[in-house]
């Protein structure tokens, strides 16, 4: 079984269209959503979705955990017979129903991600859609000096120094569509957002992960109800 962690801070659409395009995946899993401290309309959201049977465990926080810590306390959350968790953004469109089977038919021990990263100072993987082995996640858990996403970085560094693979997928867009920034800015002034560049490439270490470009086939399905496309494209415009 796979563990699906979501952390939800407000972004009630897509936070909506996310869970809803999730059911249309194939495979063994369960849903874990943590809220940080959402606003009311976007809990009574989740409080609804889980009665649907939508969500398989539901915590809501009395403040914004963040990154590393919310996923950390959600981890803890895992069914006992899980053996893998993924770490989901909640501004997601699934797009193929075999996405996660197409990841778990792709991975080895360590971690396999959707999305790489390829500014300074070094090419990672992305943290939008993370599976890492459930063991090695227990093990090292997110550093939460790094409450943002420098925790995937030290994190995936550490799984690299260990000997196990770090595989990033360059093309996702037939698998799921990631809309990005959903959750608002709060990261900002986060702690450990001020890092010392040349200490991240100390963690790697001369490591390297894999870059994959492309995994699965192109059947991809989209949610005619969805807002968050227009959503998405609006709030595009606005950024400019």
């Amino acid at each position: 079984m796979v563990s699906i962690i979501m952390l939800v801070h407000n972004a009630y659409e897509y936070t909506k269209n996310t869970i809803e395009t999730l059911q249309m995946t194939k495979g063994d899993y369960e849903l874990i959503v943590l809220d940080n401290a959402s606003d009311f309309k976007t809990r009574k959201l989740l409080l609804k979705l889980y009665n649907k049977g939508l969500i398989d465990k539901l915590y809501f926080s009395s403040v914004n955990t963040l990154f590393a810590k919310g996923n950390n306390i959600a981890s803890n959350l895992c069914d006992k017979n899980c053996t893998k968790i993924l770490l989901l953004n909640s501004d997601i469109d699934i797009r193929n129903e075999n996405w996660l089977n197409e990841m778990l038919k792709n991975y080895e021990k360590g971690i396999l991600s959707l999305g790489v990263c390829y500014n300074s100072p070094c090419i990672r993987v992305d943290g939008f859609c993370l599976l890492i082995d459930k063991k090695l996640y227990n093990k090292y858990k997110l550093d939460e000096n790094f409450e943002w996403w420098w925790s995937i970085t030290k994190l995936q560094a550490q799984v690299l120094s260990d000997g196990y693979k770090v595989k990033g997928i360059k093309n996702y867009s037939n698998l799921i569509f990631h809309y990005g920034g959903a959750s608002g800015n709060d990261f900002k002034n986060c702690k450990g957002m001020d890092l010392d560049l040349k200490e991240v490439k100390k963690w790697f270490n001369d490591k390297h992960i894999e870059i994959i470009d492309k995994i699965g086939d192109n059947n991809i399905t989209y949610n005619p109800k969805s807002k968050a496309n227009k959503i998405y494209v609006k709030n595009k415009k606005n950024r400019r």
